[in-house]
């Protein structure tokens, strides 16, 4: 069975009919009780109305089309974030509720930073590397490292960043997928 992580980016990946179909499926093959596997047929913008202080109209169609996926997923045990524009540092557009909790950073906290916020001391230089070299050469990569949460406490992370192509076809945002698998003792 593929990882839950591969799963969720090619689902993440595909336009809003075929999200709906998949959908179900993702939700019973990896037992994702917190997921609605069936979304209301709200549009993108109706969904994100119930948000506060997140107005609608500050994230393109395109982002708020990605936003209502994540919102769908609800609290699936992976944190997503939606970064870009790609050409402004990669500003976080959108953070789930599960991101938020693993890290401490309210979406207010979030929006509009670089996630370089969650780097400190012991953040490994060769996985900020690999990162890089990936949104340099705008392909998806995935590391481990340290990274902090809000009060400070670091958490080893396993991070996956995927390349959007917007539609006129070339990359504008990024799509992270974050889990946090520390130790009890780390």
């Amino acid at each position: 069975m593929a990882s839950l992580r591969d799963v969720l980016i090619e689902t993440m990946l595909l336009d809003e009919e075929q999200f709906r179909r998949r959908l179900p499926d993702l939700v019973e093959t990896h037992n994702l009780q917190s997921v609605d596997p069936e979304p209301a047929d709200e549009s993108p913008a109706a969904l994100l109305q119930d948000f506060k202080g997140f107005e609608p109209t500050s994230v393109t169609g395109f982002e708020r089309e990605y936003i209502a996926k994540m919102v769908r997923l609800g609290t699936i045990p992976l944190g997503l974030t939606l970064t870009g524009p790609a050409y402004q540092d990669n500003p976080v557009r959108y953070a789930t509720q599960t991101f938020q909790e693993m890290t401490g950073y309210s979406l207010a906290a979030l929006r509009g930073e670089n996630l370089r916020l969650l780097q400190g001391p012991a953040t490994d230089s060769d996985a900020i590397a690999t990162l890089q070299e990936g949104i340099d050469i705008w392909e998806q990569r995935t590391v481990e490292l340290w990274n902090y949460r809000a009060d400070g406490t670091h958490f080893k992370n396993r991070v996956t960043i995927v390349p959007l192509t917007g539609p006129d076809g070339s990359i504008t945002n990024w799509l992270g997928v974050q889990e946090a698998i520390d130790t009890p003792n780390s």
